[in-house]
């Protein structure tokens, strides 16, 4: 019998259903380019760097851990909208992440919606990895948007254009 064995016989008994969990920890996506994805995420994104080795960096973005790494990885196709990952935000700073991205040289999707209230955008970091922005509402024009199902790959936006080689950061 093993330690964990040990641990965890008295309390599999007892067990009724899954833990609470105290918060969530960090999402780890791949990295073509350790230091491209350093640049995106503190200079385009505005995060803080947390952790910096040869094969692993993790970057906050708005109390979310981003983590990437450069070995053992899968990275998406330019047509895959899934896995990726979501920031909520204001109707003023939706369309200043748009503008930002444009100025960084950084493709975005059109702002698309679901039910003609909230207003999405997806956008890709340097190594392909999918990023949604998510506006509840206060967009003007959002019931004029395109329509599209829950996802919205296809029908209200062509992610497969949202692929880039390089960007700058204006002024750095």
């Amino acid at each position: 019998m093993t330690q964990a064995d040990t641990l965890t016989k008295p309390v599999a008994a007892q067990v009724s259903g899954p833990p609470f969990f105290m918060s969530f920890a960090h999402v780890s996506v791949p990295s073509r380019d350790l230091e491209m994805s350093k640049k995106f995420y503190i200079e385009v994104m505005g995060g803080r760097l947390r952790v910096n080795t040869p094969t692993f960096c993790a970057i906050n973005v708005c109390g979310t851990e981003i983590g990437m790494g450069n070995v053992g990885c899968t990275f998406i196709q330019p047509e895959t909208e899934y896995p990726h990952f979501a920031f909520y935000c204001g109707p003023k700073e939706i369309v200043q992440m748009k503008e930002w991205l444009t100025r960084c040289g950084i493709p975005s999707s059109n702002f698309w919606t679901r039910s003609c209230v909230e207003t999405l955008m997806f956008f890709r970091d340097p190594s392909g990895n999918m990023i949604e922005l998510f506006c509840t509402g206060g967009v003007p024009g959002a019931d004029k948007m395109p329509k599209g199902p829950p996802r919205g790959h296809g029908t209200a936006v062509d992610i497969e254009t949202l692929r880039y080689e390089t960007f700058s950061v204006p002024g750095k």
